[in-house]
C-alpha cells in the first residue's frame, strides 16, 4: 500500500531499490560497495605507517625484586597529657624515651595520644610566650590521636596551646 504523498508504507511489503556506487566507471552492488569501502578505511590506516620504534624489538623483562618489600615503621607514640610515672600530668612523653624528646629517622611518624585532659600539639617555640611556626597543630582536643610526618633532618619544638610554655617537645628527625 502506497500513501497518495509519500513513499512506500513499512507495510507494504516493497522494498526500497539499492544503491551502488560507481567507482571509475565501474558500477559496484551493495555488497562490493560495502567491500571497496573497508578496504579503502585499511589501505588508507596503513598508507604512511612506518616502524618508528627505536631499541629491542623484544621487551626486556622486570626483574624480580630481591626480597620482601619492607614494612613502614611504626608511628612513634608520644603520651599527651600524661607523666613519666603514667599518672595525669601537664606533659608531653615519648614512649620509647620517657622524656618529651622524641629522637626519628627521616620519613618516620610522630603519632600523639591523649590520655587525659585538653591538650594540643602545636609546632613552635617558647622563648617569652608561645608562637606557633605553622608547621602543625592538632587543634585543642581531648581522647584522640593525631599524626605528623616528618621527612626531612631537623629538630621541630612544639607547645600545647592550652598550657604554653609549662607543656612542651620537641622532635630530633637524624
Amino acid at each position: 500500500m502506497r500513501d497518495a504523498a509519500g513513499p512506500p508504507s513499512v507495510n507494504s511489503g516493497m522494498r526500497a531499490p539499492r544503491a551502488g556506487v560507481t567507482v571509475r566507471g565501474m558500477a559496484l552492488k551493495p555488497r562490493w560497495t560495502r567491500a571497496a569501502l573497508i578496504f579503502a578505511i585499511v589501505v588508507g590506516v596503513c598508507v604512511g605507517c612506518e616502524n618508528n620504534m627505536t631499541g629491542p624489538t623484544t621487551p626486556t623483562p622486570t626483574p624480580p625484586p630481591s626480597g620482601p618489600t619492607p614494612t613502614p615503621p611504626l608511628p612513634r607514640v608520644v603520651y599527651v597529657g600524661r607523666g613519666d610515672g603514667g599518672l595525669p600530668a601537664n606533659a608531653f612523653v615519648d614512649s620509647a624515651s620517657m622524656t618529651p624528646t622524641s629522637t626519628i629517622h627521616a620519613g618516620e611518624t610522630v603519632q600523639w595520644y591523649w590520655t587525659n585532659g585538653s591538650h594540643s600539639t602545636t609546632s613552635g617555640t617558647c622563648p617569652a610566650g608561645c608562637i606557633p611556626d605553622g608547621l602543625w597543630d592538632s587543634g585543642i582536643a581531648h581522647d584522640t590521636t593525631f599524626e605528623r610526618a616528618f621527612p626531612t633532618v631537623g629538630t621541630y619544638p612544639y607547645f600545647c596551646l592550652v598550657h604554653g610554655a609549662m607543656m612542651q617537645g620537641t622532635v630530633i628527625v637524624e
